[in-house]
């Protein structure tokens, strides 16, 4: 199982220090030493071989014996719970490290076990919305895991988030606790979206019933695309596991992709377990980049950080073999009130290189770039209307 992140202090970025945030960034980012003939960073070899692009599954060989020394990035791809994706995209390497044999088949044999679990206590909560008539969408990981990935096992989960009507989420919740669950502690803050974890008592296992995508305090809580009405009409139904349950469009899978992954990263830096949603955006797009409604999913994305989100995501994704969006969109994504610049663009892109991929903490004495982090508009406009 992957570690959760802990919060950090995130010093905040006002307008008047953006500008020389970005000069002291630049000169660490993007000015950085490059050692001759480095390789790919672990994660970023293993992210372009599941897309199809890097190994004989798909394409070219890649050498996993260069990487045989390095615990540090094998150890990143372990509490990321991606050692069972390692573990198959390798197989058929012919110069695996010998080293990696028992912690990669230990994280397999752990996944499948936990795997199976999740899937019981999920398919209990559907049960449960079944029996009550209501509808329920499964989310993040356990929306994307069986249709993603060569096996659903190899996509980590630490808990089960399920979206469910705001005005059924306490009869579900009442209907667990009588088969089984717990009530964790949770706070009691309003504009939250989601209720207490409950905890399956046998199992162990966690489920957030969620009743939005986002809490009403992220910047991307309003966007019409994520509003209860639009994720209503845009749901897909299909056989779960005896049983069947629903998930959102590959559109706004996408996009919510984007929109979540930058907006944690933003509270949380960067930590092994946000490697998760880069390998489901690649795979989505593997898996449905030339089906998408591209002009109904840009029509659709009425929110700048919403929007920026996604530029600086399908900007960065190319690089690991996604097919790219079509010009106009990205013509279109980058109209985003300057939240995500051409050199906040490459900033992001180099921060995530160097550090999510590169498997490095955050060491700098600023907050990493995100969308609209060193945006001198967007922090001023953030802070007059605090006041």
């Amino acid at each position: 199982m992957f570690d959760a992140p802990s919060v950090h202090s995130i010093t905040p970025c006002g307008p008047g220090k953006a500008r020389a945030a970005l000069a002291l960034m630049s000169t660490a980012l993007l000015r950085a030493p490059r050692t001759e003939g480095a390789i790919l960073p672990l994660a970023a070899a293993l992210l372009t071989a599941s897309s199809g692009s890097g190994t004989t599954h798909g394409g070219a060989h890649v050498d996993w014996l260069r990487y045989g020394d390095d615990d540090r990035q094998l150890e990143w791809i372990l509490r990321a719970g991606l050692g069972p994706l390692l573990r198959w995209t390798a197989s058929d390497g012919k110069d695996v490290p010998a080293k990696w044999g028992s912690p990669l088949l230990a994280a397999e044999l752990t996944a499948r076990v936990r795997h199976a679990n999740l899937v019981a206590t999920a398919v209990a909560v559907l049960d449960v919305c079944h029996d009550l008539c209501v509808e329920a969408t499964l989310l993040k990981g356990l929306s994307v895991s069986d249709r993603l990935y060569p096996a659903a096992h190899m996509r980590p989960m630490g808990d089960l988030d399920i979206l469910v009507p705001a005005g059924d989420e306490a009869k579900v919740t009442e209907e667990l606790l009588a088969r089984g669950f717990e009530r964790l502690p949770h706070p009691d803050t309003p504009g939250l979206h989601h209720g207490a974890p409950l905890r399956h008592a046998r199992r162990q296992t966690i489920v957030e019933l969620h009743t939005a995508l986002f809490p009403e305090s992220a910047p991307v809580h309003g966007a019409a695309l994520f509003r209860a009405e639009h994720l209503q009409a845009h749901r897909q139904v299909s056989p779960y596991h005896g049983t069947n349950a629903a998930h959102l469009s590959a559109e706004i899978q996408l996009v919510y992709i984007a929109s979540a992954w930058f907006n944690d990263m933003t509270t949380y830096r960067f930590h092994p377990s946000f490697l998760a949603s880069l390998f489901d955006a690649v795979l989505l797009l593997k898996a449905d980049g030339p089906t998408l409604n591209w002009d109904d999913l840009v029509r659709a994305v009425d929110n700048d950080m919403v929007k920026s989100s996604l530029y600086a995501l399908l900007t960065y994704v190319t690089r690991f073999g996604a097919a790219p969006p079509p010009q106009a969109v990205l013509r279109r994504l980058a109209k985003n009130r300057g939240l995500v610049g051409p050199l906040q663009r490459r900033l992001i892109h180099a921060a995530l290189d160097r550090y999510l991929l590169g498997a490095r903490v955050w060491s700098l004495p600023f907050p990493p770039p995100m969308p609209g982090r060193y945006s001198p508009a967007h922090q001023f406009k953030k802070r007059v209307m605090r006041q």
